[in-house]
């Protein structure tokens, strides 16, 4: 849990990430369980220093990487970096680029006390073989440096809209699902990308539930919720020319907390992509819901999935023998939802005890489990367990 600057557009400088780090213990986020702060493309110089070391760009950060880190710590957190070994599409220069450099390069994110590597593949070389060599190099190097530095990759081909097949658990942490999200509850263009709505990128996290496991997460991509539409488009002139005839509206807070509730089912990685200096207190409600993070927090760490007979019905198994199950409207009409205790898995039992994890009211059944009416693209979750003494 933590946030990502990439999302939010703001520009990544000494001072507003300062600023970031201060909105996130003042709103409530750290405490919450958003502890890492990390810094996405933009924070690095144009070229190494004379030594051939990574260094940051000395107008955005002053006083070094190395200062951001502390001041993250001081407050209770913990600094992430972006990284990536190929500089085809992501901006970067030849200088910028880790591959062949990946020793020195973690010695340099260890020194400075960086806690998080994002590292990013940027490239359409589809050559396996080559990305397990690339990303193992920086996995060995990381844990060579002595200092515990969370690993997260992104070894999608760019473009490619098919979720990853590979099991990356023996080498990272975390390894992204599929292509890009942005904030809209349904990409124009489905399936095909070249970016994913919330529909789409939970469709394609569906198959990859076997890789989700202790120690190992699989991320549907940074959080949405708190961007509008129209900001998304300015602040990431950039991506334009692909985001062009991209249909808004913005995602209302319906669609906002299916978002929430949906990436909780996943196990999914929860990183803010907000404005967190910005936000309204609608936004921070729906971040810092302590019942629904705690169903993604879960430590079994296993992803939630849809029940064949009615896929608006997600079903996660939890520690203890609880489940969560969210009904999911996906219609553009009101409906009501329905299923069983049994049909969530949970054993037979005269009583069961529920608890509405958005609502924060508890109730009891005896099997029957009912949500309704949702209004469109909303979300009705449920903690459920055997039980009512």
């Amino acid at each position: 849990m933590g946030w990502n600057s990439w999302n939010s557009g703001i520009p990544l400088t000494e001072q507003t990430v300062e600023q970031t780090i201060d909105a996130l213990v003042s709103s409530g986020m750290r405490d919450a369980g958003y502890r890492y702060v990390n810094l996405d493309n933009g924070w690095a110089a144009d070229r190494r220093d004379a030594d051939g070391n990574l260094q940051a760009d000395p107008r955005l950060f002053p006083n070094g990487i190395s200062a951001v880190a502390q001041y993250a710590h001081d407050h209770g957190m913990l600094l992430g970096l972006y990284a990536s070994p190929s500089y085809q599409l992501c901006g970067l220069g030849p200088g910028d680029t880790s591959e062949g450099h990946e020793t020195a390069d973690a010695a340099t994110f260890a020194r400075w006390g960086v806690d998080y590597l994002k590292y990013d593949w940027c490239s359409t070389d589809t050559d396996h073989a080559h990305q397990v060599r690339v990303f193992t190099a920086m996995r060995d190097a990381l844990r060579a440096t002595g200092r515990h530095i969370f690993y997260s990759i992104n070894p999608n081909v760019s473009g490619d809209p098919a979720p990853q097949p590979d099991d990356w658990s023996q080498i990272a942490d975390m390894s992204r699902n599929t292509i890009d999200l942005v904030p809209l509850w349904r990409s124009k263009f489905g399936t095909d990308g070249p970016v994913f709505g919330v529909q789409e990128q939970v469709d394609a996290a569906i198959p990859l539930a076997s890789h989700s496991k202790p120690g190992h997460f699989n991320d549907p991509d940074m959080l949405v919720a708190g961007i509008s539409w129209p900001d998304f488009v300015t602040s990431h002139q950039g991506m334009v020319e692909t985001l062009a005839g991209q249909v808004g509206p913005s995602m209302t807070a319906d669609e906002q907390r299916t978002h929430i509730s949906l990436w909780a089912m996943l196990a999914a990685p929860l990183l803010a992509g907000n404005d967190i200096r910005t936000m309204s207190p609608e936004t921070r409600d729906i971040l810092t819901n302590r019942e629904i993070i705690a169903v993604d927090q879960d430590p079994l760490v296993v992803q939630g999935y849809p029940l064949t007979g009615d896929r608006r019905v997600w079903v996660k198994p939890l520690t203890g023998g609880a489940v969560a199950v969210a009904m999911v409207n996906p219609d553009s009409e009101t409906a009501s939802i329905t299923t069983t205790a049994s049909a969530a898995g949970l054993p037979q039992a005269a009583c069961y005890r529920v608890r509405d994890l958005w609502a924060h009211t508890d109730s009891t059944t005896t099997g029957d489990l009912r949500a309704g009416p949702v209004a469109p693209h909303a979300t009705v979750a449920f903690r459920i367990e055997p039980g009512c003494g």
